[in-house]
């Protein structure tokens, strides 16, 4: 039911998303050139690995291992476990690898739109978990196996409560508070609330 309810929805938007698409290619590549789409290994249901595709929105030639540190840092000297405590949120101040396009499409949420190819591929939902790279999937320990026991989502429940605004503790606490109570319905209440979530940007990096 969930699939068919994803791939209905997706039809239904698909006249936007042809209009959108080229908009924002030729916006990326007027501003900063190619590539226009990011592509990275992220973590999936049962830890499966797949290949997840954005619209590209740092500079081409940014290092990666800046994320990698500043998770691990964030992880530091602490147990990551399902908690409401606010400590550090997960978003990086005033990265300078983000361009001038990719900020408003950060703030709008547009850049994760290339996701739906994942959903028409099945290794991704339109509501569920975030998928993680590898090493930030590893920082939740023995949550890690519970978290990605489920399809990773375009949007979730961690994500209309704040996005990058979250803790490690608190995102892990909505993913698994999810996890433990998804149904359709709630599907349906989260999407409502992601749309109105990034018309207030809320949480936008």
């Amino acid at each position: 039911m969930k699939r068919l309810v994803d791939l209905i929805l997706i039809l239904i938007i698909s006249p936007l998303l042809v209009l959108i698409y080229p908009t924002i290619a030729l916006a990326i590549l007027a501003t900063d050139g190619r590539p226009i789409l990011f592509s990275q290994i992220r973590i999936g249901k049962e830890n499966n690995v797949f290949t997840m595709y954005k619209f590209r929105t740092m500079d081409s030639s940014s290092d990666e291992g800046l994320h990698e540190e500043h998770y691990k840092k964030l992880a530091e000297d602490t147990i990551v476990e399902p908690s409401l405590d606010p400590s550090m949120p997960i978003r990086i101040e005033n990265d300078l690898r983000i361009t001038r396009v990719g900020d408003y499409l950060r703030k709008t949420s547009l850049d994760e739109l290339p996701n739906i190819i994942n959903v028409i591929n099945g290794q991704m939902t339109l509501v569920g978990p975030r998928p993680l790279v590898p090493y930030e999937s590893k920082l939740y320990g023995e949550y890690e196996k519970i978290r990605n026991s489920t399809p990773p989502g375009i949007t979730g429940l961690a994500q209309v409560q704040g996005r990058t605004d979250l803790s490690l503790q608190e995102r892990l606490y909505w993913d698994i508070e999810y996890i433990n109570n998804m149904n359709i319905l709630l599907d349906l209440k989260i999407l409502i609330k992601t749309v109105v979530s990034v018309f207030q940007k809320k949480g936008a990096a």
